[in-house]
């Protein structure tokens, strides 16, 4: 069972992608461009698809968002475009995230790379909003260093996406087109002081772009989170990531884990360890139906088997001989207001559970960055004007460094089109 945690879910053959296609109604009001948070002309892209000009079809997907074949895969369509298309009255909608992906992993678009201009541009960071920035900058004749902290570049795409979703040959196929194309990518780069930023800006960068991301995982204070065996969700994915061997090395003992959260990322870490074959507990203090995660998400996760235990909140990890064991208060919520949430409050009794590892899965937030000059909100996200401009000058951010964490197609869109603003300026038009 463990290997099928690397096998990505099927994808539409060409007939299936056309005839899919030729279920859209290209609406003149396009509903899926206004759902779709990048507000890719979906209608064109399938139209194009189906007049048999894939080149231009997916040339119209990477002008908003760079990646389709990643967009494809990891965007929450049934929230956004698919949710609002025409046909969700029957509770069909178009697959238009298969469409993209079939159309991202089928056809190359030819890019003439315009003369060197003699600029440089520095990127903080390798995710997607980096990524993004880097292609639409070398697009423009802009010179382009990408400096990356960790050993491996692609950051939440590599160690936050399990690979069933996302493989990695993906992400190092566009790196590696990237680098042909003439980006600089320096890993083990630790960037976090003012001096640092001052050198970067001293060698000659014209500009700065910092795309770090969300990059700092939540971790609950509760008695006992500094246990060996309580790691992090992007701990867990990332081992996940690189593969089997590592997935065996450092998980190989584990027959249960308890998960805690509610989110995307929680739903990630159960169903890869339901593939993985490991007895999987989720807790969280709300209920199933106030969960912040996709439906069908957490469909799949029950579907495997996951154990979910609703209104149960940690308090406490105790280290036994050979397991842990998981003291959760039960919780009860209640509505004094308006509010669909409800108010979390102390409910009656405990749960206690037993198992080989916990893993915290309640999400990230923005590392604070020392750099003098750097204006940020209360919760360390760089404030930027409308030309995604930071207080510093030449310094630009975008992604989820300024809005804290989004989705991947925020930070893709959001890094292309901070660095159409950091050309236009470098090359005179703005």
């Amino acid at each position: 069972m463990g290997n099928q945690v690397y096998q990505e879910t099927i994808g539409l053959t060409y007939q299936e992608a056309i005839e899919e296609a030729k279920r859209c109604f290209n609406c003149v009001l396009k509903p899926c461009v206004v759902g779709c948070v990048a507000h890719n002309e979906i209608p064109s892209m399938i139209k194009a698809f189906l007049a048999g000009e894939g080149e231009e079809a997916k040339r119209i997907s990477e002008s908003k968002t760079s990646f389709p074949e990643i967009c494809g895969r990891v965007c929450y369509q049934d929230v956004q475009c698919e949710a609002v298309c025409v046909r969700m009255k029957q509770n069909v909608p178009v697959k238009i995230g298969l469409i993209e992906r079939y159309i991202g992993d089928h056809y190359t678009v030819p890019h003439t790379i315009p003369k060197p201009s003699q600029k440089k541009v520095a990127i903080i960071g390798s995710g997607p909003s980096g990524l993004a920035c880097a292609l639409e900058l070398m697009h423009q004749g802009i010179e382009v260093n990408i400096y990356e902290r960790k050993d491996i570049f692609g950051g939440v795409l590599k160690y936050g996406i399990p690979p069933y979703r996302l493989p990695n040959r993906i992400v190092d196929e566009r790196i590696e087109e990237l680098k042909y194309k003439g980006v600089q990518f320096i890993n083990h780069s630790t960037i976090q002081s003012s001096d640092d930023l001052r050198k970067l800006l001293d060698q000659g960068f014209d500009a700065v772009f910092i795309g770090i991301g969300a990059s700092q995982q939540n971790f609950s204070k509760i008695k006992g989170s500094d246990l060996s065996m309580v790691i992090g969700w992007k701990t867990f994915l990332g081992i996940i990531n690189i593969g089997e061997s590592s997935f065996k090395e450092h998980f190989g003992h584990i027959r249960r884990i308890c998960v805690v959260g509610g989110g995307n990322v929680a739903m990630d870490v159960c169903i890869s360890a339901r593939k993985f074959g490991i007895e999987t507990h989720l807790l969280y203090r709300r209920t199933q139906a106030l969960m912040p995660a996709r439906p069908m998400e957490i469909a799949e996760a029950l579907h495997l088997g996951v154990i979910l235990h609703e209104l149960s909140d940690p308090t406490e990890i105790i280290q036994k001989e050979h397991s842990l064991e998981i003291i959760s208060k039960k919780t009860h919520i209640i509505y004094p207001d308006s509010s669909d949430r409800g108010v979390i409050v102390d409910g009656e009794g405990e749960l206690r559970l037993e198992c080989d590892m916990f893993v915290m899965a309640i999400g990230s937030t923005v590392r604070k960055l020392n750099f003098e000059g750097l204006d940020l909100d209360p919760t360390n996200r760089i404030l930027i004007n409308e030309d995604y401009e930071t207080s510093i000058s030449n310094v630009y951010a975008a992604g989820d460094a300024v809005t804290g964490t989004k989705t991947v197609i925020h930070a893709l869109s959001s890094g292309k089109l901070a660095a159409q603003k950091i050309a236009s300026r470098l090359l005179g038009n703005l």
